[in-house]
């Protein structure tokens, strides 16, 4: 496994995607290009609310709704489930759904048609759980953005979108959880929890080491898929 994930992160077409993912995110810090990349913001935010949501149903918890904001923050109502993996899936599952993306990618299911479910998935998701109006306004934009490009894009420029919003996404967690590592060492702003903050009160388990332990993970699992479903697939020809 190793061989193969030195192989597949040494070609010149995966260092040139994360490159152009990873560059996505630090650009979000500049100001005015900063919002050339708010979409792929917003559908991050959506991503880890759901993820909370999710871990909540999977765990015995109900997942009564969510809400995002315009500053690209937001908050699920739950109530029950186990903490401790409610609170790690947010970041984390970004990470993995990035990485369930990026094996999809590498599947014979046509590129079109996983945006198109994207954009579909993430309508009904709104209309059943968002209860702001930004929120689902934004939503559905994202939904109905995912769905045309599906429907007009041809097979290539598909898959370079699909890859790109797959790998960015868990790129973007990371980076997320880069950020809360420097805001886990600091006590919390009055009024504000990050996911780390709320898991130290609730095991006596340091914010910062939270933290660290998600950066790795996601980390993880960005390499592995990545490896896993494109060791043996070109993204475009360079040779």
């Amino acid at each position: 496994m190793l061989d193969i994930i030195l192989t597949t992160w040494t070609r010149p077409d995966i260092l040139l995607l994360t490159a152009g993912a990873l560059g996505s995110t630090l650009l979000w810090r500049v100001p005015l290009l900063g919002w050339l990349f708010y979409p792929f913001r917003l559908l991050n935010t959506f991503v880890h609310e759901l993820s909370h949501g999710l871990a909540a149903i999977l765990t015995g918890g109900r997942f009564e709704r969510f809400v995002v904001y315009a500053n690209m923050e937001g908050l699920a109502l739950i109530r029950g489930g186990n903490r401790v993996i409610i609170a790690s899936a947010g970041y984390l599952g970004a990470a993995l759904f990035g990485g369930l993306l990026i094996l999809l990618t590498a599947t014979p299911l046509a590129e079109q048609s996983l945006l198109l479910g994207l954009g579909a998935s993430l309508g009904l998701l709104c209309l059943l759980f968002v209860r702001n109006l930004f929120g689902w306004l934004a939503g559905m934009l994202l939904a109905a953005a995912l769905g045309a490009a599906g429907w007009w894009l041809d097979s290539q420029a598909a898959m370079l979108l699909l890859a790109l919003l797959a790998l960015q996404m868990p790129l973007a967690a990371i980076h997320s959880l880069i950020d809360l590592m420097r805001i886990a060492v600091r006590r919390a702003r009055p009024g504000y929890l990050s996911d780390a903050h709320l898991l130290a009160r609730h095991t006596r388990i340091p914010a910062p080491l939270w933290a660290t332990l998600w950066f790795l993970m996601a980390l993880a699992i960005v390499v592995v898929t990545v490896a896993v479903a494109y060791h043996d697939r070109l993204l475009w020809n360079y040779q």
